[in-house]
């Protein structure tokens, strides 16, 4: 009886604690973890960190109509239509003469 009631006691004791982690070699934002990616300070194990995960906000995610534009510019480029970019095929995209000294 006394264990149940020792028991009780105990785990009424115990706050709820509301911890996240955030590690990673990278963080969702691209950079490198430190090795935590909390935007404030985290425990030793990058646990019950301060702030929010780097990346991890709504303003970090490409929109839509930026990933269009990458494959739209990306099927431009390939005028052989063959899925990859040979260099004279970016250069001309790009619109940069090969034999200039800008290079």
């Amino acid at each position: 009886m006394k264990f149940i009631t020792v028991s009780a006691f105990v785990l009424s004791a115990i706050t709820a604690v509301s911890a996240f982690c955030c590690s990673g070699p990278q963080c969702a934002d691209g950079t490198g973890g430190t090795p935590c990616c909390a935007t404030q300070s985290c425990n030793i194990f990058c646990c019950a960190c301060g702030g929010h995960c780097r990346g991890t906000s709504k303003r970090s995610v490409v929109p839509d109509i930026f990933q269009r534009d990458v494959d739209s510019a990306f099927r431009l480029a390939d005028v052989g239509g063959n899925g990859t970019i040979s260099l004279p095929q970016y250069l001309k995209y790009m619109e940069v003469d090969a034999q200039s000294d800008k290079m």
